[in-house]
């Protein structure tokens, strides 16, 4: 009991490197040693160790363990290496110092701490159990565990935001891929409350499996199983380009396309043996095929499995 005190005495220290407010009311925050309470509506909000727990609206119990953790451990910050960090230097050449980056459903917090450590300074929010993971990081300041859909943070925070395979998640019956029947107005509310904390002309990076593949890759597998599981297109689990589309422009964005997947997927597990490797070969072929910029035309259609698309949040008015 001793050590989680000074923990949390040693949290209540740190500088938070971006403002929080109540996900209620958004209002301002009286910390103290028990708890971070609402000077305006009175929540309090817990500590779950080092980490204040801003949750609001659910929870999401995804499964987990060791092994699990310790993959998305390496495949995070191999994308973050690979894919994001070339990405965000194109997007803000010159001026990564000055950002303030959102993950959103960051899991372990591997792609926080490594972009952070590159240039390109984010905090991580995630209502899952990947929480333990961030113990191990040396930038715990920057997670927080939070929805969604009710984000701690002011107006116009971030200059940009990014997430992987989250909105599939949202609006369906617990970790599965049963669609709730308002799914399409939860996946709203997430995509309103990142452009909320955008500030005007900020970028949202959204990735997920496309519905339009009639395979998903990367959902209902076992560990260590390669076989993937059949995607109906008419299954509204997973989101087309033209979901995330309908979705960001209602939600007040200007614009979105489709980006190209290489040096996305490491395909970590699968090229550790010689049937991954050839099992993975027609998946690595499209991946370079959408990614041919004389076909990006391919990136929204059915011969893409991953879907990349980059939002922009309008000037203001």
């Amino acid at each position: 009991m001793a050590i989680e005190g000074a923990s949390r005495q040693a949290a209540l220290t740190r500088q938070w490197p971006v403002p929080l407010v109540c996900p209620a009311c958004r209002e301002r925050f009286v910390d103290d040693a028990s708890a971070l309470k609402c000077s305006a509506c009175g929540r309090q909000y817990p500590w779950a160790g080092e980490f204040p727990d801003l949750i609001l609206g659910g929870r999401f119990d995804d499964a987990t363990s060791e092994s699990k953790m310790n993959y998305e451990m390496e495949a995070n910050t191999d994308s973050a290496r690979n894919y994001l960090l070339p990405l965000f230097r194109n997007l803000w050449p010159g001026s990564s110092g000055n950002l303030n980056l959102l993950s959103m459903g960051c899991g372990t917090g591997a792609d926080v701490e490594f972009l952070t450590q590159q240039g390109f300074p984010c905090v991580g929010i995630d209502c899952g159990n990947r929480s333990d993971a961030w113990l191990q990081l040396k930038l715990k300041e920057r997670f927080f565990l939070a929805n969604g859909k009710h984000l701690p943070f002011p107006d116009e925070t971030f200059d940009g935001a990014f997430s992987g395979c989250v909105f599939p998640h949202v609006g369906v019956q617990g970790d599965t891929d049963q669609v709730a029947p308002d799914c399409f107005h939860q996946r709203l509310e997430l995509a309103r409350e990142m452009v909320r904390v955008l500030k005007p002309g900020g970028k949202i990076l959204v990735s997920s499996p496309n519905r339009f593949f009639p395979l998903d890759l990367f959902h209902g597998r076992e560990e260590g199983v390669m076989r993937p599981k059949l995607n109906s297109p008419a299954n509204r689990f997973l989101l087309s380009f033209t979901d995330y589309r309908e979705l960001f422009l209602q939600a007040g964005c200007a614009s979105a396309r489709a980006l190209p997947v290489g040096g996305y997927w490491g395909f970590i597990r699968s090229r550790r043996s010689i049937k991954g490797l050839l099992l993975g070969l027609p998946v690595r072929f499209l991946f370079s095929l959408v990614s041919n910029e004389r076909l990006r035309f391919l990136r929204t259609s059915l011969l893409n499995p991953w879907l990349i698309v980059l939002i922009e949040k309008g000037p203001r008015t």
